[in-house]
C-alpha cells in the first residue's frame, strides 16, 4: 500500500485575515462572556445572596438561550450567510452584557446572562461555516483547532487577568468593558469578511425544517454527537462556572491561586484544541480514521474527570489540565459532520450539533448546583460530598456516551481511511 504524497492545500495569509481573524474576535468574546462566572462567583454570590442552586441557574441561563437559538440560526446562516448573522448577534450581546452590569435583582442578571447568550450563540458556528465557504475541506479541522485556541485565549483572560483587574475595579465596570468589545467585533466582522454566494437559492422555511428533521434523524449524526455533547458540554460546563467553586472548596485554594489554576486549564483547552485538529489532519494522511482519533480523545477526556471526581486534592491542577486538554477531541466532531453532510446545509448541521451540546451544559451548571445544594453550606463552602456526587454522574453520562460511539462507529474506526475517502 503506497503512502499518501498529497501535500495539504495551502491557506493564504490575506485570507486568514479577512476571514479567520474577524471570526476570531467574536469567539474570544463568546469564551471571555462563557466563563467569567468562575471568577465572579464571590462578588455575585455576597451581593445578591444566592444559593448555589441559583448560582448555577443564573450562569447557565447563558447555555439554555445558547442551545435553543442554534436552529433558529443555523437556518438564518444558510440563508444569509455567516458574516451578516453573527456581527448582527453580537450586538445582542453587547446590549445583554450592559444589562448584567446595571441589574440590580436576580431578574436583571438573568436578562442580562441569557442575552449574552443569545448573542455569542453563533460564533464558533459562523466560524466553522465560513471555513467550508472559503478553504479547502482538508483544512478545515486544522482551523477548527485554531480557532478553539482562540476561545481559550478569552477563557484564559476570564482567570488571572481577570482576577488581576477585580483588584483595580469592580465587576459592573468591567462587563461595561466588555459591551464594547462585543460591539468592536461586530463591526470587524460586518466590515471585513467578504461575501460569497452560496450558489444555491434559499430554500423555503419547510424545506429547511425538513432538512433539519432529517438530520436529527440520522445514525450518523447522532453516533458522532452524543459523546460530542457529553465530553464538551461536560467540560464547558465545569469549567464555566464549577471548576472555581471545586478549586476553593475540595482542593482549599484561595481565589488567587484558583484563577492561576484555572488559567492552566483554559489553557491546556486552547492547546489541545490546535494540537487534536492537526493531530486529526496528520493521522488522516496515514491512514488512521479521524473517528478513531476522535473515538481515543474522548476516551483520554472520561479517564481524566476520574480523580476529579474522586476528590484528589494532591495534584488538582493536573488533572484540571488534563481533563480541559483531551476535552479538546470533542471538537473534532464537527469537521466530522460537516463531511457527512451536503455544503450547503453545514450551517444546520453544526447548529444542531451546537443545541446537543449545549443542552447539556445547561443541564451540567443547573445540574450540578441543584445537587450541591443538597447539601449544606458550612461558612460560605460547599460540601464535598455535593461536588463527589454531581460530577459523578457527569462522568457516568459521559463514559456511556463514549461506548456508543465505539459501538456505532466500530466499522468506520477500523476501516482503512484512504480506502474509503
Amino acid at each position: 500500500m503506497s503512502t499518501h504524497s498529497t501535500a495539504p492545500a495551502r491557506v493564504s495569509a490575506r485570507l486568514l485575515a479577512a476571514v479567520f481573524l474577524p471570526f476570531a474576535a467574536g469567539y474570544y468574546c463568546s469564551f471571555l462572556f462563557r466563563n467569567v462566572n468562575a471568577i465572579v462567583f464571590p462578588e455575585l454570590t455576597a451581593q445578591f445572596g444566592l444559593s448555589p442552586a441559583t448560582l448555577g441557574l443564573l450562569t447557565s441561563a447563558y447555555f439554555i438561550t445558547f442551545a435553543g437559538a442554534q436552529l433558529p440560526l443555523g437556518m438564518l446562516m444558510d440563508r444569509y450567510g455567516p458574516r451578516r448573522v453573527n456581527a448582527g448577534m453580537l450586538l445582542v450581546a453587547a446590549a445583554g452584557t450592559l444589562v448584567f452590569s446595571q441589574a440590580s435583582g436576580l431578574p436583571g442578571l438573568l436578562l442580562g446572562r441569557a442575552m449574552i447568550g443569545l448573542g455569542v450563540a453563533v460564533c464558533l458556528m459562523s466560524s466553522m461555516m465560513a471555513f467550508v465557504i472559503w478553504f479547502p475541506r482538508e483544512r478545515t479541522a486544522t482551523l477548527f483547532g485554531c480557532m478553539l485556541l482562540v476561545g481559550a485565549c478569552g477563557a484564559l483572560s476570564a482567570t488571572k487577568p481577570l482576577e488581576l483587574l477585580l483588584r483595580l475595579t469592580d465587576w459592573r465596570t468591567l462587563f461595561v468593558g466588555f459591551s464594547a468589545m462585543a460591539m468592536a467585533a461586530s463591526l470587524l466582522i460586518f466590515t471585513i469578511v467578504p461575501e460569497k454566494s452560496a450558489g444555491k437559492p434559499a430554500q423555503a422555511l419547510h424545506g429547511q425544517i425538513a432538512v433539519i428533521a432529517g438530520i436529527f434523524r440520522s445514525r450518523g449524526f447522532w453516533s458522532i454527537a452524543c459523546a460530542a455533547a457529553l465530553v464538551q458540554g461536560v467540560a464547558i460546563g465545569l469549567l464555566g462556572l464549577w471548576a472555581g467553586p471545586w478549586l476553593r472548596d475540595v482542593a482549599g485554594l484561595d481565589r488567587a491561586a484558583l484563577a492561576s489554576n484555572l488559567l492552566a486549564a483554559a489553557a491546556a483547552f486552547g492547546v489541545g484544541g490546535v494540537l487534536c485538529g492537526a493531530l486529526s489532519d496528520r493521522l488522516a494522511m496515514h491512514g488512521v480514521s479521524p473517528v478513531r482519533t476522535y473515538f481515543v480523545g474522548c476516551v483520554a477526556c472520561s479517564a481524566a474527570l476520574l480523580p476529579i471526581v474522586l476528590g484528589w486534592r494532591s495534584g488538582a491542577v493536573v488533572f484540571w489540565v488534563l481533563f480541559m486538554g483531551f476535552s479538546s477531541f470533542g471538537s473534532l466532531s464537527y469537521p466530522l459532520l460537516a463531511t457527512r453532510f451536503a455544503a450547503d446545509i453545514t450551517g444546520r448541521v453544526v447548529t444542531a450539533l451546537n443545541l446537543v451540546t449545549f443542552a447539556i451544559a445547561f443541564a451540567v451548571q443547573f445540574g450540578v448546583g441543584a445537587i450541591i445544594n443538597v447539601w449544606p453550606v458550612v461558612d460560605g463552602r460547599y460540601a464535598t460530598d455535593g461536588y463527589r456526587v454531581a460530577f459523578a454522574l457527569c462522568w457516568g453520562l459521559q463514559v456511556l456516551s463514549v461506548g456508543w460511539l465505539w459501538y456505532a462507529e466500530r466499522t468506520t474506526m477500523y476501516r482503512d481511511y484512504r480506502g474509503a475517502a
